[in-house]
């Protein structure tokens, strides 16, 4: 017997191993030569700064600004950070960004590379002290903590290792970005808050009527400029308050705030420093930036404007317009949020518009036609003697880093667009004259350079980085194809202008100023390069003539100007003009005789700091000499004994008392995270812990588990009952024990813009027991009790998923509006693997969301699910369908982020699912299938709120279904199969600023006379 079992359990790991290396070997196709990183740690006085090999002079710098910066912060908000904070430097995307907390324990996580061209983030002096100041600000404002917060911290997070509140990240979102965004200001010589492009955003709102009111700004209504209003609203906020009442108002209310039991009492802290609310200082503030921007207005149309014809009405993203040879279209980038993003194109002399409908002016641009889907901002050249057209794309290279590359596209089927580049991280292509070449942007570890791809041979020649020159931006070729003007960051916070020889190698700077010159471009004869620049203080677009130096001012707008493009006749210019509802292209004539002298003026941005002098003690060398081999155990401990979150549920079996916790490393190789629950009224404790390594390449996860249920739907016998259990001697149900351990690898199998697939195999074994075992009858001639097989299950599942699906994070629309999901598995359960049966398990899904061709964002999503078993484990049946899981508990649902499902079963409404209150018996079988058909319906846009109160009530829709189904054991016909039919009323909330919530209320009837019910439930969900 024993050797016996041996055998079996080698066969076991043989097959496992066997089927390890098949995923492996899978993905190994597409991702060889994947090396890992190599991570190391930089530690000064109050940081430490973890980088990977390659980044060090990044590293070094984030270390120098990040020390300065802190000084001058603590120092600003009267308060010192306890703790060193972590700064994760990754360089992963081609966009900018960071993001910090402080709990529990302070963190920065920031992207190395610089903001990409028109990026709000594009005003700086140095990108690395602008990002850690920002974030910096985030980690004195949150950590400072006082009072009964401070106690239960000092209780809870083991007197120095964390934290488990901060009452201060309880505020809106302006007030926490407000104050970020204008300490980057004030501690920089540029930042948000005197961005010429912020002032744009603020100048349009006031003129087009379009000011927010606080509670939008408080919630993130679905306005433009959507995320960034929080930075917008909030920098010009704060500085009112700063400039009427003092910094050091700012600093007593954080520290009030901070002291505050009760969350989200901002206006009563604001009372006690200031008098007076949130609501009143909100008018005062409107009144004041309405003075201050319609005196801006008069004195620009006091010049007389000087702008052209509005081509398209949408607003949001519209970029990178481009002519075609011929003259007769504009091709131009756009994400409007109603249609699939991409490569569009218009006729040059306009187009038909209609009335925009509801938030976001859907549907208002009717002769814009789709060219091609391109995922992210992008810009197109044409390349002149074949007519088609490079443009770069983001997509995922190597399965890890979002950056761009090039692409070719002949106008034929878009599928057959020829990518270019690999990994090059590739931007704002423009061909040359001949059309054998590209010029492009090319991005790496905070700098970015010039680079050239030679068509015919794929060759690239980059050129290296240029003295105190960091950044470029745009790059144009000359009509003749002798020299490319760029835009380029150098130290000191200029952006100007520079004129590049191809065949010299030499590079000639055209504009030395403080002012931001921008997206330059030739004319058709080379006479002037066209440029876009916030000269006196509004973004307009500029002509300089090459030969002289002379400058002329092109428009005179009220919005702002950029990436202008000459046609290729030289009669007119296309430009990016900006509204309150977004970007939009615009044609004005290229006519010199209609140009402004430039006025003088005199930038009003004060002189950018040198570059920080070193730390002291470093005697000179290096930061990263002195760096050590990150260590992840060092940064993944427990911080709190409070779990990360505590819940009280309501389940068949019981209440349920549960709680879960987790922990990670800083750059987030590892995770480790458990779960307990406990069961009063049986005094029965389950839990799980799980643990997910990424150090590796592909992804493994380890899993155990111990659970306990009590099993509806089946019969035993029990004769020694007590009088007070009534004459039956049947009793439904039986309580079950699981324990389970489980190994999984997942695999990136495909990453492009819009495509993903993953390929995942997993390891389970599971023993089960039946806790009322020996309770059964004692009588032979008994009913035989019909409890399903227990013992030990052990088996192998592959699975592979696909989805191409996109809007999924649409402010407009419901999920996911367009694109198509697939999932197929299978699972194999053998004696061999370790386990007392054998089956044989297969199921797919097929999922395809359908937009409507009418405005309003209506879609229809059709559901395909089935699944067949060999039928090894047949009283436990491989396979159910049923409603949602009964008795889950809607705040749980809410405070875990998590939907209520259908507890394992596939989807069938209307009719008996898992736990539900009658004991009906779920339906079950060895096969299954269900097709639902759902049409979404949003109904209303609301995007309203009381005050600073955190309750804000987003919008309103409606959702009918069908569903058609069932699970069978064999020989059902299409008859036998179940019908129901419903719908769900959805409104869309934000509670406490941020947490998306949606109250879902659901009717659904099942139309079968025996099985079906009707069901109406409310729950609790996250955003939809």
């Amino acid at each position: 017997m024993s050797r016996a079992r041996g055998t079996s359990r080698t066969r076991a790991a043989a097959l496992w191993c066997a089927s390890v290396l098949l995923v492996w070997l899978f993905g190994a196709v597409a991702h060889a030569g994947n090396p890992d990183l190599r991570w190391r740690t930089i530690e000064t006085e109050h940081f430490y700064v973890h980088y990977f090999a390659g980044e060090e002079e990044a590293a070094e710098r984030v270390a120098l600004v990040a020390e300065n910066a802190y000084d001058e912060l603590s120092m600003g908000w009267g308060h010192k950070v306890f703790l060193k904070t972590h700064i994760t430097l990754v360089d992963s995307q081609d966009t900018a960004n960071g993001r910090a907390t402080a709990v529990p324990f302070p963190q920065v996580f920031a992207y190395a590379t610089a903001p990409e061209a028109l990026s709000v983030l594009e005003g700086y002096d140095d990108w690395l002290d602008i990002l850690i100041t920002h974030e910096l600000t985030h980690v004195v404002h949150l950590d400072t903590v006082h009072g009964i917060s401070r106690l239960a911290n000092a209780l809870l997070g083991f007197g120095v290792l964390g934290k488990v509140t901060s009452p201060n990240i309880l505020q809106p979102r302006w007030i926490v970005e407000g104050a970020a965004t204008m300490e980057e200001s004030n501690h920089s010589s540029q930042g948000r808050h005197r961005s010429a492009q912020f002032d744009a955003f603020m100048r349009m709102a006031v003129l087009d009527h379009q000011f927010q009111t606080i509670d939008q700004v408080s919630s993130g209504a679905r306005i433009f400029p959507h995320g960034s209003s929080v930075y917008l609203y909030g920098v010009h906020f704060m500085h009112y308050i700063v400039a009427h009442y003092g910094h050091d108002k700012l600093r007593e209310l954080s520290h009030i705030y901070a002291s505050q039991i009760v969350p989200f009492g901002i206006n009563r802290a604001i009372k006690k420093v200031l008098g007076v609310d949130f609501g009143q200082l909100w008018k005062e503030f409107k009144a004041d930036t309405v003075k201050r921007f319609e005196a801006q207005a008069r004195r620009i149309r006091a010049r007389g404007l000087l702008q052209g014809q509005r081509l398209t009405f949408s607003g949001e993203a519209t970029r990178y317009p481009a002519w075609a040879p011929d003259d007769a279209w504009l091709y131009f980038y756009e994400a409007d949020g109603h249609r699939e993003e991409g490569l569009k194109r218009i006729a040059a002399t306009g187009g038909r518009i209609r009335e925009g409908r509801g938030i976001g002016r859907a549907g208002v641009d009717v002769d814009v036609e789709h060219v091609i889907d391109i995922e992210d901002t992008a810009e197109s050249s044409f390349i002149g003697h074949s007519g088609d057209i490079v443009f770069d794309q983001v997509g995922v290279y190597d399965n890890r880093y979002r950056w761009n590359d090039l692409w070719r596209y002949n106008g034929g089927d878009p599928k057959d667009a020829e990518q270019l580049t690999f990994g090059q991280r590739a931007t704002e292509p423009h061909v040359s004259p001949d059309g054998r070449t590209v010029v492009f942007r090319r991005n790496d570890q905070a700098q970015s350079r010039l680079a050239f791809l030679d068509l015919a041979s794929g060759d690239i020649a980059e050129v290296p980085p240029i003295s105190r020159i960091g950044q470029v931006y745009t790059p144009r070729y000359s009509p003749d194809g002798k020299h490319v003007a760029f835009s380029a960051w150098r130290e000191g916070g200029y952006r100007d202008l520079y004129l590049y020889d191809v065949d010299a190698g030499t590079t000639r700077r055209l504009t030395a100023d403080r002012h931001m010159d921008l997206s330059p471009s030739f004319s058709p004869d080379g006479r002037y390069i066209v440029f876009s620049s916030d000269r006196d203080g509004v973004f307009n677009i500029y002509a300089l003539e090459v030969a002289t130096g002379a400058l002329r001012q092109v428009s005179n707008v009220l919005g702002a100007a950029f990436e202008p493009m000459t046609s290729n006749d030289g009669t007119r210019i296309a430009y990016v003009g900006y509204s309150a509802f977004g970007y939009d292209l615009w044609v004005m004539p290229f006519d010199p005789s209609t140009w402004l002298d430039v006025a003088p003026s005199t930038s009003s941005l004060p002189p950018a700091e040198d570059p920080k002098l070193p730390l002291p003690g470093d005697r000179g060398r290096p930061l990263s000499a002195s760096s050590r081999r990150y260590q992840p155990i060092k940064t993944m401990y427990p911080r709190t004994i409070m779990p990360s979150a505590l819940d009280v549920a309501s389940t068949s079996a019981g209440s349920v008392l549960g709680f879960e916790t987790g922990v990670q490393d800083v750059v987030g190789l590892h995770t480790l995270s458990g779960r307990f629950d406990y069961l009063p009224s049986d005094r029965v404790a389950t839990g799980a812990v799980s643990y997910t390594i990424r150090r590796l390449f592909p992804e493994f996860s380890f899993g155990f588990s111990r659970g306990y249920s009590r099993r509806g739907g089946y019969s035993r016998y029990v004769f020694d009952r007590a009088p007070a259990q009534g004459d039956s001697y049947e009793v439904r149900g039986y309580r079950e024990r699981a324990t389970r351990f489980s190994a999984s690898m997942d695999v990136p199998v495909l990453r492009q813009a819009r495509h993903t697939a993953n390929a995942s195999v997993t390891y389970q074994f599971q023993r089960i027991r039946n806790l009322d075992v020996g309770d059964g009858g004692i009588d032979p001639n008994a009913p035989a009790a019909s409890s399903p097989e227990v013992g030990d299950f052990a088996q192998v599942g592959l699975r592979f998923a696909y989805s191409n699906e996109s809007d999924g994070t649409n402010r407009f629309s419901y999920g996911a509006e367009r694109g198509r999901a697939a999932s197929v598995s299978l699972t194999v359960l053998d004696r061999q693997l370790g386990g007392d049966y054998g089956d044989l398990q297969g199921s797919f899904s097929y999922r395809e969301s359908i937009p409507m061709p009418w405005r309003g964002h209506q879609s229809l999503v059709l559901t395909l699910r089935g699944g067949a078993s060999a039928g090894g484990v047949r009283r436990r049946g491989a396979f159910c369908v049923g409603d949602y899981t009964y008795g889950s508990d809607i705040f749980r649902n809410m405070l875990s982020r998590t939907d209520t499902t259908a507890g394992g079963c596939s989807l069938l409404r209307g009719y008996a699912g898992p736990n539900n209150p009658t004991g009906a018996s779920v339906i079950a079988g060895r096969y299954f299938a269900v097709v639902s058909a759902a049409y979404r319906i949003p109904l209303v846009d609301v995007d309203r709120g009381i005050s600073t109160l955190p309750v804000f009530f987003q919008r309103a829709g409606v959702i009918p279904f069908v569903d058609w189904g069932r699970a069978f054991d064999g020989g059902a016909s299409i008859r036998d199969f179940l019908v129901s039919a419903g719908a769900t009323m959805l409104f869309g909330f934000r509670l406490g600023y941020l947490e998306p919530v949606t109250l879902a209320l659901q009717y659904a009837h099942g139309f079968d006379d025996e099985l079906g019910t009707d069901s109406f439930r409310a729950v609790v969900t996250g955003s939809f």
